[in-house]
């Protein structure tokens, strides 16, 4: 069985956000990795089962926050951050 994944989409406005930073914070409330958005705004986090938090910030946006039940196969989210 392949490793769990969270993929997902960042978006301002409707938009995909390329370059947006996207955080990963794991079950236990630890900073577990980091990335920076591709073009079309994706991202990919290889995990364990479990509870885990996204979050995604970008220039002249809010903080976006999510939070991804994994147990087994390609969990997908997506950000949608606002403008401040």
């Amino acid at each position: 069985m392949a490793q769990p994944k969270i993929a997902g989409t960042v978006t301002k406005e409707g938009r995909p956000l390329g370059g947006a930073y996207v955080r990963l914070i794991g079950p236990s409330g630890d900073f577990v990795s980091e990335q920076y958005t591709k073009d079309d705004g994706a991202f990919t986090f290889h995990v364990a089962p479990g509870a885990w938090t996204i979050e995604a910030k970008a220039a002249n946006s809010a903080e976006g926050r999510t939070v991804a039940e994994v147990s087994d196969g390609i969990n997908v989210v997506a950000l949608d951050l606002r403008p401040v």
